[in-house]
């Protein structure tokens, strides 16, 4: 029997959220990366290769706690809204277009840029090394599943400067890495984002059969668009819009709230379970931008899509600045931005457990709403209507 081995991150049992780093750290590839049967990218330690040299821990956001190194509530930083001035890149970005205008101004002044698609042919999400034009109309857009992170960030070389948008916890370790590889921290501009959680990816096979099934689609698909503006549903109200190999298109032209898919992801039944105490969410950040939809009341009325930007750090700063000209910036406040993004921690759904077992299993994802959530879905709904009377 191997020696089960204490100096690697089987050692620390906090929850891993999935970002793959302590792979490319792994100098003896001892670390392999895969889903797990839940549904999310778990690494496991071959303890016959592994030399114990700890490493993997350093990079691992499981040991946050230990470390605490980028402690940062937002309170002291520049704070914006903002929008591209280009109708075209607001009409086909997520909010307000900021990423897509950094990122092709990035890609312009000489740096590789690395950000996630959508591969509808292998039915996955994979950050990619950027190496067109095309390649970044590809990236842009929200994608709501965990992204394989290993092709591309194993590809990193040295002397070659990179913009990378990635999830907090994808950016925490990538800045982990790059100190641990005393690689030139001028040479990345890291961008991440507010981060309501990574779903299970078996949510996403189980409404893969339902949205075939129901809307007659076949198991092909040529594109999957998350949020997809259209003049029926725009930055409020978003559609997502599927086609298959057979050019058959699907577009659910409602609110996120009313698909089935977004039921189960904004209903935090079956997130990462680092997902729910994540401190990247809010107590501390490690990117030198952070971007988000600009939520809440102060910008209701704008149905185009308007970004929240954070900025970091002094080399955060500096990208900004080069961008602003095609943006429409107003300065905003902390308290805007609390306002805008409220969440500190997720309450953990006492039927994850449940739910993780029924997406492993035969019931359909509607049978399986209808089962758990559909009665609780229509108690609030009367309790709401009955407040409103009583007021």
């Amino acid at each position: 029997m191997v020696e089960f081995r204490k100096n690697n991150i089987n050692a620390n049992t906090n929850p891993c959220s999935s970002c793959g780093i302590c792979v490319i750290a792994c100098p003896h590839e001892a670390i392999a990366f895969a889903h797990d049967r839940d549904g999310f990218y778990k690494p496991t330690v071959n303890e016959s290769v592994c030399t114990d040299c700890g490493i993997c821990s350093k990079v691992c956001y499981k040991y946050l706690d230990e470390k605490s190194p980028f402690e940062n509530t937002f309170n002291n930083k520049s704070i914006y809204a903002a929008w591209s001035k280009d109708k075209s890149t607001i009409d086909t970005s997520s909010s307000g277009g900021v990423g897509y205008e950094l990122t092709q101004y990035c890609f312009d002044a000489g740096y590789t840029v690395s950000g996630v698609i959508f591969d509808a042919t292998n039915n996955i999400c994979k950050h990619i090394i950027v190496k067109s034009k095309d390649d970044i109309e590809a990236i842009k857009t929200s994608k709501y599943l965990q992204s394989s992170t290993i092709e591309a960030f194993s590809q990193l070389k040295k002397k070659e400067k990179y913009i990378i948008i990635a999830t907090p916890c994808q950016i925490y370790g990538l800045r982990q890495w790059i100190q641990l590889k005393k690689r030139d921290n001028n040479d990345f501009i890291l961008v991440d984002f507010f981060c309501h959680g990574t779903p299970s990816f078996n949510l996403w096979k189980k409404y893969k059969e339902y949205v075939c099934e129901k809307f007659h689609l076949d198991q092909k698909w040529e594109s999957v668009h998350f949020r997809k503006k259209s003049p029926e549903s725009k930055w409020h109200s978003y559609a997502i819009s599927i086609q298959d190999s057979s050019n058959k298109t699907f577009i659910k032209s409602q609110a996120l709230s009313e698909d089935l898919f977004f039921k189960f992801y904004l209903n935090n039944s079956c997130l990462n379970k680092s997902c729910y105490n994540c401190k990247l969410r809010l107590d501390y950040c490690a990117s030198d931008i952070r971007i988000a939809d600009f939520w809440g009341p102060k910008y209701e009325a704008n149905d185009d899509g308007v970004s929240l930007v954070i900025i970091n750090t002094l080399k955060g700063e500096s990208a900004w600045k080069n961008i602003k000209n095609k943006l429409v910036v107003e300065q905003c406040c902390y308290e805007d931005l609390k306002i805008s993004q409220p969440t500190r921690y997720l309450s953990p759904s006492p039927k994850w457990s449940i739910i993780m077992e029924e997406l492993n299993g035969k019931r359909s994802l509607d049978k399986i709403y209808k089962k758990y959530f559909e009665r609780s879905t229509i108690q609030r709904g009367l309790s709401y209507v009955k407040k409103k009377l009583l007021n």
